[in-house]
């Protein structure tokens, strides 16, 4: 006889909830589990213990009485009676007159309260602080970086409205937009002052970290009598966020990165630069170039390169790391392979760390940090350095026009458009840059469609510089080889051909 596994008991609006038993355990051998109500909401569904423990033959035949003497219906009925009119309420109370969110429920049933009576205890900005707490700690912080945009952005809400300008959930479109106008055009501090005044793309980045606080406090109940306050349609009353700069301009290409790479090889700084200031521009321009031949990568993936086993079982020819930004995101950890290239090898003699097993290839970057907020900082203070450093090079040695400006970002567009430019098929570029490539690994699909040559075949054409032997050093290594009476041999037909 097939066994009944569930009891539905509540079904209110969009959720349902049914008393279950919740078998997962990895207790051996269990044959009891704990009475449970599974909450259904949109297809999303959760466990909260409500009893005793029964084993599922036990449950079944409590669920199954029919007789009003028997002790499984009486059992059915102390079910019904005392555990299931508590939830029911709190479901009828919660939201009342709009759906619920699977967040919603859960948190208003592990906590027993409606989160509407919970609006006294929490508030927008505490619920904005939750989330950077959380983005910080999580995951082992690997979302420490977006945990500092939303920082910056609350900071920033703070320093225009005034440090107790938003309390509880009071805050709608109109406090939004004036926030946004303040970081448009500042606003004035006690000293006359003008503050708070930023960039369109930097407010953009802010404000969509506001409407992810917004759309978190939604869904857990808050704010659902407050009208959306985005859009980006031009609607009376509501914010518009701005969109990113476009890039497409903010690039360097082959015969600039190749002026760039000459330099570092000639090494043809200012003679009025200090000789301190040389040796950190020359190994700020080396990461540069790093970042551009090493598939685009950024410096915190640049700061934890490691000569790794890969490296040594490919004779030092090639790189493999996981990209940072979307390990957390992709199946595959992004993993990405990089052909070391003659002028990148050349790069690496010099501003690189000696090969160990292991051993970071940059450890000037993170200089012995530890802990993730340090490693941040240092990672963040290098790629300013490097940036100002490159930036300096371009004006006041290569003479480039000012607008020229290059940043990390720069390599990235660089990489992908020099190599679009070249020729380069697509797959080959995004594969390369660590995105997504179907239902295979970076490796699986490097390993079977591009071997470690034609990887560098495709990467040599970053740069437009003559790679491997010169004709002259291949002649001198032929002549050596050659026997002393060769040699004789070949001088004696020169000059019978000469007369």
């Amino acid at each position: 006889m097939k066994l009944t596994k569930s009891l539905p008991v509540i079904k209110e609006r969009n959720c349902s909830a049914s008393l279950v038993l919740d078998r997962r355990t990895q207790r051996r051998n269990a044959t009891e589990f704990p009475l449970s109500l599974r909450f259904t909401i949109d297809r999303k569904f959760f466990y909260h213990t409500v009893g005793s423990s029964y084993t599922e033959k036990q449950f079944s035949d409590i669920c199954n009485a029919t007789r009003s003497a028997s002790s499984n219906y009486r059992e059915q009925r102390a079910w019904r009676e005392t555990i299931v009119p508590k939830y029911r309420t709190l479901l009828m109370q919660l939201n009342k007159g709009g759906t619920f969110t699977y967040e919603m429920v859960r948190i208003a049933v592990t906590t027993g309260n409606p989160a509407s009576t919970k609006d006294d205890d929490r508030s927008f900005i505490g619920i904005w602080e939750e989330i950077i707490h959380d983005l910080k700690t999580k995951d082992n912080g690997i979302r420490y970086t977006t945990s500092e945009s939303y920082e910056c952005a609350l900071k920033s809400l703070k320093k225009i409205m005034g440090e107790d300008a938003i309390t509880g959930f009071n805050i709608g479109a109109a406090e939004i937009q004036k926030w946004k106008d303040g970081m448009k055009n500042g606003v004035k501090d006690k000293s006359g002052k003008i503050i708070g005044k930023i960039s369109d793309t930097t407010a953009g980045i802010y404000l969509r970290a506001c409407r992810a606080v917004w759309n978190t406090c939604l869904r857990e109940g808050y704010l659902k009598d407050v009208p959306y306050p985005f859009s980006n349609k031009k609607e009376k009353g509501l914010v518009s966020i701005p969109t990113s700069a476009k890039r497409r301009k903010q690039y360097l290409r082959v015969s600039q990165m190749t002026e760039l790479y000459t330099l570092f090889v000639s090494k043809a700084y200012p003679e009025d630069w200090s000789e301190q200031y040389t040796a950190l521009a020359h190994q700020s321009l080396g990461l540069f170039l790093v970042q551009y031949l090493c598939n685009s990568f950024n410096m915190a993936d640049a700061a934890r390169l490691k000569y790794d086993d890969y490296y040594f079982q490919n004779d030092s020819k090639a790189f493999r790391f996981n990209r940072k930004k979307t390990a957390r995101t992709s199946s595959d950890g992004s993993e990405v392979i990089v052909p070391i290239t003659e002028p990148l090898r050349k790069i690496l003699d010099e501003i690189a760390a000696p090969p160990a097993r292991d051993g970071y290839v940059f450890p000037q970057i993170f200089n012995g940090a530890e802990s993730e907020a340090d490693r941040r900082k240092r990672t963040a203070q290098e790629n300013s350095n490097v940036q100002d450093r490159v930036i300096k090079i371009c004006h006041e040695v290569l003479h480039w026009d000012e607008s020229i400006r290059p940043s990390g970002t720069w390599c990235r567009h660089s990489f992908a458009t020099n190599l679009r430019n070249a020729g380069v098929e697509m797959e080959y570029i995004s594969e390369s840059m660590g995105h997504s490539s179907g239902g295979h690994t970076i490796t699986q699909v490097y390993l079977d469609s591009y071997p470690l040559e034609k990887q560098m075949e495709y990467n040599s054409k970053l740069l437009n510089v003559e790679t491997g032997t010169s004709k002259h050093e291949q002649l001198m290594k032929e002549l050596s080889m050659l026997s002393e009476t060769d040699l004789m041999q070949m001088l004696n037909n020169l000059r019978n051909s000469n007369q």
